[in-house]
């Protein structure tokens, strides 16, 4: 299970956005909605070109990797996986016949694309467990980027998913002579996607950041957080990361800080993030434990285990995971 679900992190999410949107979009609008979580305002944008160009490649593209990475963001492969994945395999067939009359920087976009479609619907199969669909479509995609490498070897965003595959996959074989030149190679591929351009960038940080805590490389991981936070202070997604790091290595006022920043601001989204609520509650608990705060502890752990969270989001493995944490917590406070 583990070798299956270490080739399946290797495809990631990474939204394209060509150069051939008119009718009045704003391209670096929707893209800077998109890496500062305003999932609303980009659809409403990228609606108005699909009402005049109902068939352009480019928004169809778009409109799936708005879902996917929202998605992503909820953590919700449960809830919203099927009709993600069924979208997914519309547009796959779509780019798929249009593929072989394009030429030039669009056949190279469309591939890009194509691999990102496969990825996604990886990603929607890994995530609760269908591993033979997972991994033949992550495959898949990681094919399709090696040909976009092939074709434009400057290309850095591909290098994204075929770095991670490399990674993951050299990490899984470690007991094979030379994998972990592999491992290197993949993790340096990682990081020339993280120069590469936005929003391709702040994907490959995501990932760099979650590999070097793997590595416990804790504060290269913390700065490259921070490089993003830099940018958009409100970012939930690395806010985490940073939480997670200061928790990590016992940073506990700076794991509080940063926790109760995430909670205000996922308490704040429409719709609520519950996956961030609860994960800010749990390195709360965790860190006024280790603390020695035992009142603070038992207040964070009581207000979110009587929180009325929706039934649905109850079922999310990473919700009840965090909310199991929360209660063996408060139990052991409770037995001495």
């Amino acid at each position: 299970m583990r070798i299956r679900n270490n080739i399946l992190t290797a495809v990631l999410i990474i939204v394209a956005i060509t150069e051939s949107f008119s009718v009045g979009i704003n391209v670096e609008s929707i893209q800077k909605d998109l890496v500062a979580q305003r999932y609303t305002s980009a659809k409403e944008s990228l609606q108005r070109l699909l009402r005049q160009k109902p068939d352009d490649l480019n928004a169809l593209y778009l409109e799936l990797a708005i879902n996917q990475t929202e998605i992503l963001d909820y953590e919700s492969y449960s809830l919203d996986g099927k009709q993600f994945i069924a979208k997914a395999d519309s547009i796959k067939k779509i780019i798929e016949a249009k593929l072989p009359s394009l030429r030039g920087r669009d056949s190279v976009m469309s591939l890009f694309y194509l691999a990102n479609v496969y990825g996604g619907i990886s990603v929607m199969h890994a995530k609760v467990g269908e591993w033979i669909e997972g991994t033949k479509n992550g495959l898949a995609s990681v094919a399709l980027l090696k040909k976009v490498k092939k074709v434009q070897p400057d290309f850095l965003a591909a290098n994204l998913g075929v770095g991670l595959y490399n990674y993951y996959f050299g990490n899984s074989m470690n007991w094979i002579p030379f994998s972990g030149n592999k491992v290197e190679k993949g993790l340096n591929d990682i990081e020339i996607a993280t120069r590469s351009e936005f929003p391709f960038n702040y994907a490959a940080k995501n990932s760099l950041c979650w590999i070097l805590i793997e590595r416990e490389e804790f504060k290269r991981a913390d700065s490259v957080a921070e490089s993003v936070l830099e940018d958009y202070p409100e970012n939930t997604i690395f806010l985490r990361i940073r939480s997670m790091i200061n928790l990590y290595v016992g940073a506990y006022p700076k794991a509080i800080s940063h926790a109760n920043q995430l909670l205000a601001i996922s308490k704040d989204r429409t719709p609520v993030n519950w996956s961030d609520m609860v994960a800010a509650y749990y390195i709360l608990v965790e860190s006024y434990q280790k603390s020695g705060l035992i009142n603070e502890t038992v207040i964070a752990a009581d207000t979110i285990l009587n929180e009325n969270i929706p039934l649905a989001f109850l079922t999310m493995p990473q919700i009840k995971k965090n909310l199991k944490r929360i209660r063996d917590i408060k139990e052991k406070l409770c037995e001495k």
